[in-house]
C-alpha cells in the first residue's frame, strides 16, 4: 500500500515561517525608525520606546494571523490566531533583545541594563497576549 505525501499548507512549519517571517518585517521596520532617530539625534525615552515597541508587536502579530489565515483558504480559529500571536510576540522579543545588542556594541551606548532580557519579555509577553486576542476574535473566519 502506498501512502500518499500530505503537502497540506496547514502544517508546523508553516506556522513557524510565517512567524518568523512577520516577526522578522516587524524587526527591521523597528530597527529601521530606531537607527534613523538615532542618526538624526531625535530624543528616546520611554515614551518613544513604548511607541516603537507596541507598534512593532502589534505588526508582527497582525502579520502573523493575516498571512495564517489567508494561507489556510480564508479560515482562522480564534485560538489558532491567539496562540500564533503570541508565539510572534514572543519571538519578536528575542529578535528586539537581539538588536538592541548589537546596537549596543556598535554604538557604545547601554539601552538595556544587564538582566534585562526577562523584562523584556515578560512585557512582550503580556501586551502580545492582550493583541492576540483582541485580534484572533477580529481575524476568525471558522
Amino acid at each position: 500500500m502506498v501512502e500518499q505525501q500530505d503537502n497540506n499548507p496547514r502544517g508546523v512549519v508553516t506556522g513557524i515561517m510565517i512567524t518568523l517571517f512577520s516577526v522578522l518585517i516587524s524587526t527591521v521596520l523597528f530597527a529601521l525608525f530606531f537607527t534613523t532617530a538615532y542618526l538624526k539625534k531625535m530624543p528616546y525615552g520611554r515614551s518613544q520606546a513604548l511607541i516603537f515597541q507596541f507598534t512593532s508587536i502589534v505588526i508582527a502579530i497582525g502579520m502573523t494571523q493575516f498571512l495564517s489565515r489567508k494561507i489556510q483558504g480564508n479560515k482562522l480559529s480564534i485560538m489558532q490566531g491567539f496562540l500564533g500571536g503570541w508565539m510572534a510576540s514572543l519571538v519578536l522579543a528575542i529578535f528586539i533583545c537581539s538588536f538592541y545588542t548589537i546596537f549596543s556594541s556598535i554604538t557604545g551606548m547601554q539601552l538595556l541594563p544587564k538582566g534585562a532580557f526577562a523584562k523584556v519579555l515578560m512585557l512582550y509577553s503580556g501586551i502580545g497576549i492582550i493583541i492576540s486576542l483582541i485580534l484572533a476574535v477580529i481575524l476568525k473566519k471558522e
